[in-house]
């Protein structure tokens, strides 16, 4: 059964009581046509689930009373930070965040590279667009926690953000280390860093190399931005934790 998304502000534990309103009052009450009596799943996206029985049903807001509650099903033990190029099609990039966040990402973060075509990174109409991007793929995938979409950063921001991480692998496709190895070797966290159509420039692979991010190649096949970046989030975490 699909999930919801609610802020925690909406769900009352301790009186057993979820209030549903806006966006998600709208897709549950008048696009899906949920009634009273029907049992609903919702998650706070901090990890807690809440089975939900439909109580009542006015013209702007669903009271469900909760049956039980469960908590952290099903994340990955991994927790990976996805790093990302903004793609010149905006569908594409849409898509490569939601299927990274069907499959376990923990955040992601869009940085400006030296060939990256949007300078001007994501705006704020655009950035809530992902937002519910991300809580619609939560729900579809009965994730409970909700990734965090994270402004923008330049390539030298992106250096220091990751100073202190210690495990960072960066997908480069002329890298002759491919070992299929290495995923095992992770523990915890992962940064995974993902470039743009046009790829990471010499200089920018070799201070990524200077700041102890290991460079890794997903083979001889070549892929498109946001195919990498789903194939290595499932390489490196949903083979394992899943």
């Amino acid at each position: 059964m699909e999930y919801y998304f609610l802020n925690k502000e909406k769900i009352s534990p301790d009186n057993k009581l979820i209030t549903i309103d806006g966006f998600q009052y709208k897709h549950l009450a008048i696009v899906l046509r949920k009634k009273i009596g029907d049992i609903i799943n919702i998650t706070d996206g901090n990890l807690n689930i809440y089975e939900a029985r439909i109580d009542k049903i006015s013209k702007s807001e669903m009271i469900c009373e909760i049956i039980q509650s469960r908590y952290n099903l099903y994340e990955p033990d991994l927790s990976i930070t996805l790093y990302i190029s903004p793609l010149r099609n905006s569908d594409r990039f849409e898509f490569a965040i939601e299927k990274c966040v069907e499959l376990g990402v923990k955040s992601i973060i869009p940085v400006i590279t030296e060939r990256t075509l949007l300078k001007s990174g994501i705006n704020i109409a655009k950035t809530e667009r992902i937002n519910r991007i991300i809580e619609s793929a939560v729900g579809q995938s009965q994730r409970c926690y909700l990734p965090k979409f994270e402004n923008s950063l330049s390539f030298m921001e992106l250096i220091d953000h990751s100073e202190c991480k210690l495990n960072k692998i960066v997908l480069y496709e002329f890298s002759e280390n491919n070992d299929k190895e290495l995923k095992y070797k992770f523990e915890k966290e992962l940064c995974i860093f993902v470039g743009p159509e046009g790829g990471f420039s010499d200089a920018e692979i070799e201070l990524l190399k200077l700041n102890n991010w290991i460079e890794y190649s997903l083979g001889k096949r070549k892929f498109r931005a946001e195919t990498a970046a789903i194939v290595a989030v499932y390489d490196f975490v949903n083979k394992l934790y899943i």
